[in-house]
């Protein structure tokens, strides 16, 4: 409530709407800005592909590192916590996908450990996660007319 000098009618009922909208346009700048830097996640250098669809929605991620370590659900584990969690997943997921994430630079002997433990818990449907590569440009024809 305000008062303002020399008037007869008393206080004036009126709020200052503009320091509660600055307060409010300040707090969703700060939002924008820290919603992005909470997703976390394992960074992984993806191969790149030019088909492919995204299943990420409804699969499970399993994650294989650079350097061959395991991550499935944001938790990094062994080969042989991986197959249990698998196979406990496969009892109450049914038939969903589970998509291998894969560094380009891992194993390739490494990335199919992985895939048997998949295959071995029950699940028939695996993918692997790609980055989409750019549009390759037509190949000239070496025919000669």
């Amino acid at each position: 409530m305000a008062f303002t000098p020399g008037s007869r009618r008393g206080a004036m009922a009126d709020i200052n709407m503009t320091p509660l909208i600055d307060v409010m346009l300040v707090l969703l700048i700060i939002f924008m800005i820290a919603a992005p830097m909470m997703t976390t996640g394992v960074d992984v250098k993806l191969p790149e592909s030019r088909t492919g669809r995204n299943l990420e929605s409804e699969a499970i991620t399993v994650s294989v590192t650079f350097d061959g370590r395991l991550q499935l659900d944001q938790a990094y584990m062994a080969l042989p916590v991986l197959a249990n969690q698998l196979k406990a997943k496969a009892q109450t997921g049914g038939k969903r996908p589970v998509l291998v994430r894969a560094d380009h630079n891992v194993p390739y002997g490494r990335v199919i450990q992985v895939v048997d433990a998949i295959r071995e818990a029950g699940f028939t449907q695996v993918g692997f996660v790609t980055a989409a590569a750019p549009a390759a440009p037509p190949i000239p024809s070496t025919e000669q007319p």
